[in-house]
């Protein structure tokens, strides 16, 4: 059971909602979060009623001071009260883990708000600080939650800065352990301010947290593992703490969805009119406590900011969330598309704005009423939102491990490079770890087959952003593909994994046997490019192919090429190198009968590829 205190004063909790081959780890860096200044000069101190749910997905300059570790991020499961959450975790304003970081407990993120100015008020006004927060990415197993949960040790703090004394005085906390069966997810807490200290013109109040990082004996393991997510945070005066906040506010409680069935975002060349969806899920809540009418609509517009398509889905009653839910109108809450997407001939992005807010004049806060959603078509499948909330890796006995994901064309296309996002790591533990870029042709019972490229030289992870490994040369593709790597060595990769977006059913590992179908729900952060402008420093591909023939084939005793070549290699169907010869003949007599792919390094460094039959 997670205990929590507060210091001398009330808090209220009230629930929100009626193979060991695959290893997911916490972060140990993320991608640093924008800052934004939403007015050019925040005010020196404000005033009541002070009011964050952070929709914006920043930490906004005028109402929070800058730095201090803490995020807004959207990405959180179970569904926060609106859109868009703050969290304090152990990784700091750079993006890295703190240098104090270890297994013992160590101070890491603050979020401290601006002055706010009490000196008209007193404890006879009833002012209540309130805010909903859940520990870790919910409960079930790590392969179902979103962040990893604090341990016993760890701990989230709020903080009320007293004037009279000049000194921070900690007012609540909670330690983390693990959610017992009927705890809410989210819990409300509120706060009462009774001491006279705290009504100055210079008030402030905080959020701290201690973490502390798991044990694990390998650094490449080791990372983010306390996550702490706070919503809904509103101090005003004339409350109560036993009562739940009962705005007027009708708010989306999640981001908005892409309008292409399967990615987030697609080549151009590849997108059809059937790619659409015909119906979108929207995530709408009414955060007060009585039936109100909702009024919902999105439109489309193109990069010039032109209106393409607009659709209004008129009013709604909405039920309040404590008792009804999300809004399930189907206008509202499933909205279909009427639009199709053109064909297009360049790259081009979209943007898809939806609205939603109580009747026509508007709530008590606008700030959750809309959300946005840029629609990419360029040169690269993703499934993925660009973000990680874990690292992915292969675990083995075995000397390498192969890992393939499956990428659906619609017309045929050069495959000439793959972007990768490979978190960085305590003491950059995976820098120095090898694999080889491999391809493979999607078989009969949808599991890689038979190998289309394979790198002939080692690469390594290039850490904390997508990194473009051009191929060596480039593969005409059609139908559906397989990407992906073999990792040479057993220790920790530590690829990014986006948790919002689940596509376990296309991923792929081979570490001792056979292939076998992921279990852990979300998306690896690999993207195949196609076409000669998603190459680096190669102008002409086509020139690094050639028509090298192989002959006989099937072969029994031996195999040759018809040119003069530096190297022959033979690859299995797993894409492991079986046999190589420093000439255009290579013996393969004492090879297994089956399907391999030899390729040949010409004299000028020209490469062929020819899928090659071995029967005895």
């Amino acid at each position: 059971m997670v205990k929590c205190w507060s210091i001398g004063l009330i808090m209220l909790l009230v629930p929100l909602l009626a193979s060991a081959q695959e290893i997911l780890t916490p972060l140990q860096t993320m991608p640093v979060s924008p800052r934004a200044v939403f007015s050019k000069t925040a005010p020196a101190t404000l005033t009541l009623p002070f009011f964050d749910d952070f929709a914006d997905g920043v930490l906004s300059a005028a109402r929070w001071e800058q730095g201090g570790g803490a995020t807004a991020t959207f990405d959180v499961r179970p569904l926060a009260p609106t859109v868009g959450v703050l969290t304090l975790d152990a990784i700091g304003e750079d993006g890295r883990l703190y240098d104090a970081a270890s297994v013992e407990v160590f101070p890491a993120d603050t979020a401290t708000s601006l002055p706010i100015r009490l000196d008209s008020l007193s404890p006879a006004d009833s002012v209540v600080l309130s805010f909903y927060f859940m520990p870790g990415g919910g409960t079930g197993q790590m392969w179902e939650r979103m962040g990893f949960k604090p341990d016993a040790q760890d701990t989230l703090f709020l903080d009320f800065f007293n004037a009279a004394d000049s000194l921070w005085q900690t007012v609540w906390y909670c330690g983390g352990s693990q959610r017992e069966e009927g705890e809410p997810q989210w819990r409300y807490v509120a706060v009462a301010l009774t001491d006279n200290g705290y009504f100055d013109s210079t008030f402030r109040f905080r959020f701290r947290n201690f973490a502390s990082l798991e044990t694990t004996p390998k650094p490449g393991k080791a990372g983010n593992c306390d996550y702490w997510h706070i919503d809904y945070l509103w101090m005003d005066s004339s409350r109560t703490t036993t009562a739940e906040p009962a705005m007027r506010d009708i708010a989306f409680a999640a981001p908005a969805q892409s309008l292409v069935r399967n990615y987030r975002a697609m080549p151009f060349r590849q997108y059809a009119a059937d790619d659409m969806v015909t119906s979108m899920e929207m995530k709408i809540t009414n955060r007060y406590s009585a039936l109100l009418a909702s009024q919902y609509g999105y439109s489309i517009y193109d990069t010039l900011g032109n209106e393409l398509y607009s659709y209004d889905g008129g009013y709604e009653n909405a039920p309040p969330f404590a008792t009804g839910g999300y809004q399930t109108a189907a206008a509202h809450a499933s909205p279909q598309v009427g639009y199709q997407f053109p064909t297009m001939t360049s790259p081009t992005v979209y943007e898809v704005v939806h609205t939603v807010k109580e009747g026509s004049m508007g709530d008590n806060y606008g700030g959750n009423d809309t959300v946005r959603y840029r629609q990419v078509f360029d040169n690269y499948y993703a499934y993925d939102d660009g973000t990680p909330e874990n690292g992915y890796s292969l675990t083995s006995t075995a000397s390498s491990m192969l890992l393939a994901y499956r990428f659906d064309l619609r017309v045929e296309d050069t495959l000439t490079a793959i972007d990768i996002f490979f978190n960085s790591t305590l003491d950059d533990a995976n820098a120095s770890i090898n694999f080889y870029l491999t391809l493979w042709s999607v078989g009969g019972d949808g599991r890689p087959e038979t190998v289309l490229y394979r790198d002939g030289s080692r690469r390594r992870p290039v850490t904390g952003r997508y990194n473009r490994y051009v191929l060596e040369w480039p593969v005409v593709v059609q139908g559906s593909v397989f990407v992906g790597f073999e990792q040479v060595g057993n220790d920790f990769i530590n690829l990014g994994f986006d948790r919002s977006f689940n596509t376990s059913s296309r991923i792929y590992s081979h570490t001792e046997g056979d292939w076998r179908q992921s279990f852990l729900s979300g998306s690896l952060m690999m993207r195949p490019c196609f076409g000669a402008s998603a190459t680096v420093g190669v102008d002409k591909p086509e020139y690094l192919v050639a028509h090298h023939v192989a002959y006989p084939n099937p072969a029994s005793e031996w195999v040759e090429v018809n040119a003069e070549v530096r190297r022959l290699e033979l690859y299995d169907m797993f894409g492991r190198r079986v046999a190589e010869a420093q000439r255009n003949r290579l013996y393969v007599s004492s090879l297994p009968e089956g399907v391999y792919l030899l390729r040949s390094v010409g004299m000028n460094g020209q490469v062929g590829m020819n899928k090659l039959i071995i029967k005895h």
